[in-house]
C-alpha cells in the first residue's frame, strides 16, 4: 500500500437492500488509491454473498466475517485491519459524491490538516425524498483550531455542524489518530462518545461547506429504535467536561448541554421504569439549582 493509501471502513448489517448503492459509490470514486474495508457483523441475509462478491471482483477490497457485536466493534475490527495512511467511515446505507475522498484528501493535503470534513445532505427513504440544508452558494471552506472546532459542537443552527462534529462520517482522518482509539462495543450510539476524542488528538480541523455525502434516513434506524437517553448519553458530557476543563477549553456550551441531557434522562428514564437513572438524575439536578447552575 502506497502511502496516500485512503482505508474506507464500512461496518455492515444485514443489509442486502442497499449494500451495492453504498459500495459502489465508494468504488467508483475519483480518488482510486483505495482499500475497501467491509466488515460483515454477523448478517443473516444475503450480506455476506454480497460482501463475498466485491472481494473477488476488485482487488481493493478487503472482508471480514464476524459475530455480531455492533457496530462499535466493527469499527473496531476495520481500523485493526487498515493500511492506508488515512481512514474514512461510510455506513452501509449512506454513499458518497463521486469527488467525495478526492475533495477531503486535497484539503487535507492543502491545509497541513490531521482531519478534513464537509457536509452533507439526506434522503429519506419513507417518502424517497432529498432533504437540503446548504446550497452552493453556501460554499466556503475554513481552518478550525480544536478549541475553534469545540465551539459548534451544538450549533443545528449552523449548517448542522452538530450533526458533522458527532458522527464518524463526512471525514478524512489520519489513520495515526485513532492509534490509542477504541470504539464502545456496549453502546447503541457510539459515536458521540468517541469523535470528540479524535479531534483533541488532531492538530485541526479543516472543513468544506459542500454537501458530499447522502446520510439515509430510514424508519427503522438505530436512534429511532433507542430511546433519548441512549441517543444523548449523560457519560459523553461528564467525559468531555472534565477533559476540556483539564485542558482549559471553555465549557459553557457543554454545561449547558449536560442540563438538558439530565432533563431527557429524567423524563425518559421514567417512562422506561429505570427508578435508580431516574433518582440520579433528579439528585443531580437538584445539587446544580442548589448551586445555582439552573
Amino acid at each position: 500500500m502506497s502511502k496516500e493509501t485512503v482505508s474506507v471502513i464500512i461496518p455492515i448489517y444485514n443489509d442486502e437492500k442497499y449494500l451495492k448503492q453504498c459500495v459502489e459509490s465508494v468504488l467508483t470514486q475519483t480518488y482510486t488509491d483505495l482499500e475497501v474495508i467491509l466488515i460483515d457483523d454477523g448478517s443473516t441475509d444475503s450480506t455476506p454473498e454480497i460482501c463475498e462478491n466485491y472481494r473477488q471482483k476488485d482487488k481493493r477490497v478487503r472482508v471480514l466475517h464476524k459475530t455480531n457485536g455492533g457496530v462499535g466493534s466493527s469499527r473496531n475490527a476495520g481500523l485493526a485491519m487498515a493500511t492506508g495512511e488515512y481512514v474514512l467511515f461510510v455506513d452501509h446505507d449512506d454513499w458518497l459524491d463521486k469527488r467525495h475522498i478526492e475533495s477531503l484528501h486535497q484539503l487535507l493535503k492543502e491545509n497541513d490538516a490531521d482531519i478534513a470534513a464537509c457536509n452533507y445532505l439526506e434522503f429519506k427513504e419513507e417518502n424517497a425524498t432529498f432533504v437540503f440544508h446548504i446550497s452552493d452558494k453556501d460554499y466556503f471552506e475554513k481552518i478550525f483550531s480544536i478549541p475553534e472546532w469545540f465551539k459548534y459542537e451544538y450549533r443545528m443552527d449552523y449548517y448542522c455542524l452538530s450533526v458533522i462534529f458527532a458522527v464518524p462520517w463526512c471525514k478524512l482522518y489520519k489513520r495515526s489518530l485513532f492509534e490509542n482509539i477504541a470504539y464502545p462495543i456496549n453502546a447503541p450510539v457510539e459515536d458521540d462518545l468517541t469523535t470528540w476524542k479524535i479531534y483533541l488528538l488532531a492538530n485541526k480541523v479543516a472543513y468544506m461547506n459542500k454537501a458530499m455525502y447522502t446520510h439515509r434516513i430510514l424508519k427503522e434506524s438505530v436512534s429511532a429504535k433507542v430511546n433519548l437517553t441512549a441517543v444523548f448519553p449523560l457519560s459523553a458530557v461528564e467525559d468531555r467536561l472534565s477533559f476540556l476543563k483539564l485542558l482549559g477549553f471553555d465549557t459553557s456550551v457543554e454545561e449547558e448541554a449536560y442540563r438538558w441531557r439530565l432533563n431527557i434522562c429524567k423524563e425518559n428514564a421514567l417512562k422506561d421504569g429505570d427508578i435508580v437513572m431516574y433518582k440520579n438524575a433528579v439528585q443531580k439536578l437538584a445539587i446544580l439549582q442548589k448551586y445555582g447552575k439552573k
